[in-house]
Formats: C-alpha cells, structure tokens, sequence
C-alpha cells in the first residue's frame, strides 16, 4: 500500500472506495466501534481512527460493527504472496490448526527469528502475533456463537482456548459482554436444517455461477457432487465420512455452509479450505476493467484437497475435459477407498498413489511416474501445500519433475497454492484471446490467473470453434 496521508485515509472511509476493502479499517471514537472502509456508516472525519488490522483495533478498545462486520468479513488476497514477510506469516497463522504453532515456530518456517517477526507485524498490522492468533480464535468463537446453539463451553475450546475462564476473560475483554449476552440480544441467526450452516460473507461482485461451472467439469466422482446452484463434498474418515454442502444467498451476498458429521474443532480448518477453494478472500475492484470485458465478479477456484487437484491436473495433460475427469474416476475406484459400501471414495493418499500401477487405468507411464514422483515428494514432505510457500522454487520443483510442464505447473501453482499471477500461457483458448487482441496482458501484471478464468468465462465458448 503506498504512503498516504490521514487526509487520503479519511477521504478513502467517506467515499467508501472498495479497493481498501480488507487493508484498512477505521474506528470511531466517539463510539469505540471499528468497521470496514466500505461500511455505510457516515461518521465525523474528526472522528475517524485508522487501523491496519482487526487486531490493531481491537487491541485498542474497538468492538466491530454490527452492520459491516469486519470480524466476520472475506480478508484480503495478497498479490505476490511469496514478497512479504508479515503475510507469509499470517497466512501460516491461518493453516495452523486453531493457532497452536508458537511464534518461534512460525518465524523458523521463514528464516527469521521470533523478534524480527514481531517486529514486522508491529509495522505491518499494528499487532503482535500473538494477538493477531487471539483475535482469529476469538473471531472464530463468535463466529459459532452468533451462527449455531452449540454449547459455549465447546465452542470456546473449539476455538482454541485452553479453559473457559479464560476464554470469557478474552472475549469480555475484546467485546465488552460476556459470550452468552450476545445469544441473549437476538442477534443470533442459527439457520434451520441438519448439521451446522456458517455465513461467509463475500464482495460484490461474486460470480459463484462460473465458480460452479467450473468446479463441476472437474469434480471428482465418488467424492464432489456439483449442480448449477451447489457444491457438495464428501470428507473420509476411512470408516465414514461427513459432508460439505456450499450454495449463495444473494441476499446476503454470503456462502451458506453447511457441515454435516463434524467436531467443532475441525470447523475453523474446513472453513479455510472453503474461503480458499471459493477465493473467497479475493477484492474484485483490483481487477482492470476494459471495454471488452465487464466487471463480472470473477474468480480462481482453489481446491479443498490440493494433492487430490494436484494430481488431476496431471491427468488432464493434453487430453479433453472428459477424459480427464474419466481417468481421475478410474483413478478414485481402483486406488482410493470406498465408504460404507456406498459409491463414496476417499482419494488415494502419497503412500498410495507413490507406488501404485498407475498405468492400469489407461494413462501413459510419463504421466504415471509424474504423479508417483509427485506423491513421494509430498509423502517425504519434500514438497508442502501451502499458501506461504516459496513460489519461484516451487515452480522449480514441479518442473524438475519429468512429465509435467509448464501447463501443468501453471494450473497447479494456481489451484493449489493460491498464486495469483499463475499463468498457463500455452492453453489453446489463452493463446487465441491474445493472438486476437481480446485482453491486454500488461493491463493484468500481478493478477494473471484472473485474466486467465476471465478469458474462459467469456471467450471459451467462441474461441474452441474450429474455423
């Protein structure tokens, strides 16, 4: 973010500029209430505090707004992830499970020592990050509280505190109220139906038609049911399984989550996965918008298993969508596990698939031994799924690897490590929007992966006729 002055930030909250939206917020002194740069509220510049995080607010005496909800609101989607240290390390904030990785254990993962990290968040998000994993327990916590009637002794331990106590002390703290005032003061919206529904809120525009389009010409059988207006997804357990189902309230300009056969405590990390696979995080007024092409909301679907997306896009080398998706079903049924007796699969682990006769589905030993190289790589941790990592030596690493190219490479770093930049140039509808002047890439610097889905959504159907 380039220097401003509180001037441009004050001009930035009154004209509610969506660019800012996730990189700043601003807290009203008169009322000790913090929100989002887009929040309808009109307050007195002379009133306005600026915060650069959630944490950095609240820390300051701030509880969020009732109508914005910046507690409850989609982040922001760095661009060049692997550049900046402090959201590397918030990102590995957010993969640890409910905050249990130290501060020296995350600024180890970067090279660093836990002072430097410290020191980084101070200038970066005006908290520690301590109190940036104390504000996403907290946040988690009221999350369930607001959303479902689970009992607040689970949920605080859901949420990752150690004792009730002290998660009353914190939230008291944070909110002012205890954890059941807020249940109390109807303001809870607890969504009819089996299993837990959680809101998560998005930015217009979402075009969660082509995210599903698209999901859906790749599912996975056996595991993924994909309709015009849901996803539905079956997670194993190898003895069961529970079930995942995501549909849009226009109304609310929110994802609908249900959860059907999980812990609490497995929620926060299924949450992640879905705000990743749905880019959820994604702020479309950064996108260029050009004569050709409408602002339509695009976004980059991720993956819920990246190893599992990894793989299929392997699969998918040189050959049509439907023999792609075919080959990743015979995959599933000859090497995963089936549930219950159902035609219910749970994707074949590395270990599996590392040593698995992969040609006996019908695919060539090139593509067979990229994914049994792909598998060991990951079985021996040699190679992580993560959005922290370290994208030009992943890009090496997956082109090190005989049988996949920089097609495959692309659509990984893409899917599967959320790079917003991946760009898979060599695709025949890619190649034909640009030879016809149809989008201009320099406009898209930074943002090539969205130009990559906009170009699909828009020009696919044209430009794979045949002349």
């Amino acid at each position: 973010m380039k220097q401003l002055t509180s001037a441009d930030y004050k001009q930035i909250i009154l004209r509610r500029d969506p660019r800012y939206d996730g990189r700043l917020y601003f807290g009203v002194t008169t009322t000790k209430i913090y929100c989002r740069p887009v929040c309808p509220a009109r307050p007195k510049p002379e009133n306005i505090i600026i915060y650069k995080s959630t944490s950095e607010a609240e820390k300051a005496g701030c509880r969020a707004c009732l109508r914005c909800r910046p507690d409850l609101a989609p982040g922001n989607k760095f661009i060049n992830p692997g550049e900046n240290i402090a959201r590397n390390g918030l990102r590995l904030i957010e993969e640890s499970t409910m905050g249990e990785q130290s501060v020296d254990s995350i600024a180890s993962a970067l090279g660093l020592s836990g002072r430097h990290l410290r020191r980084v968040f101070e200038e970066q998000f005006g908290a520690s990050p301590i109190e940036i994993i104390q504000t996403r327990k907290l946040h988690l916590a009221k999350h369930l509280l607001l959303e479902t009637r689970e009992p607040i002794t689970e949920i605080a331990f859901a949420a990752g505190f150690n004792s009730v106590r002290r998660f009353n002390e914190a939230f008291k703290t944070a909110y002012r109220m205890a954890p059941s005032k807020i249940r109390t003061e109807k303001r809870c919206k607890v969504h009819k139906g089996d299993g837990i529904t959680l809101t998560l809120i998005v930015r217009k525009p979402y075009d969660f038609g082509s995210v599903l389009s698209f999901l859906k010409r790749h599912a996975a059988r056996g595991i993924e049911i994909v309709t015009n207006n849901s996803y539905q997804r079956y997670v194993s357990d190898q003895k069961s399984y529970s079930t995942i189902k995501v549909t849009m309230n226009k109304k609310q300009d929110a994802l609908l989550v249900n959860l059907r056969g999980f812990k609490l405590d497995q929620i926060s990390p299924v949450l992640l996965k879905i705000r990743r696979m749905f880019d959820i995080d994604h702020n479309p007024a950064h996108l260029p918008v050009t004569p050709t092409i409408r602002q339509t909301g695009v976004r980059v679907p991720g993956s819920f298993d990246p190893f599992e997306v990894a793989v299929s896009i392997i699969l998918s080398q040189l050959v049509s969508i439907q023999q792609a998706t075919g080959k990743l079903a015979a995959l599933i049924e000859k090497f995963g596990t089936p549930i219950n007796g159902e035609d219910i699969y749970s994707f074949p682990g590395p270990a599996t698939l590392m040593v698995a006769e992969i040609e006996k589905i019908g695919i060539t030993r090139s593509k067979a031994n990229a994914i049994r190289v792909l598998s060991e790589m990951v079985h021996k941790g040699e190679l992580g799924f993560s959005y922290s990592a370290d994208l030009p030596e992943t890009r090496k690493q997956l082109l090190a690897i005989k049988g996949i190219g920089p097609w495959t490479t692309e659509m990984i770093m893409m899917r599967c490590f959320g790079d917003a930049d991946a760009f898979p140039e060599s695709d025949l509808i890619i190649k034909r929007a640009l030879d016809q002047n149809l989008v201009d890439e320099a406009m898209w610097k930074t943002n090539r992966s969205y130009m990559t889905h906009t170009i699909w959504n828009e020009f696919a159907e044209t430009l794979s006729k045949r002349k």
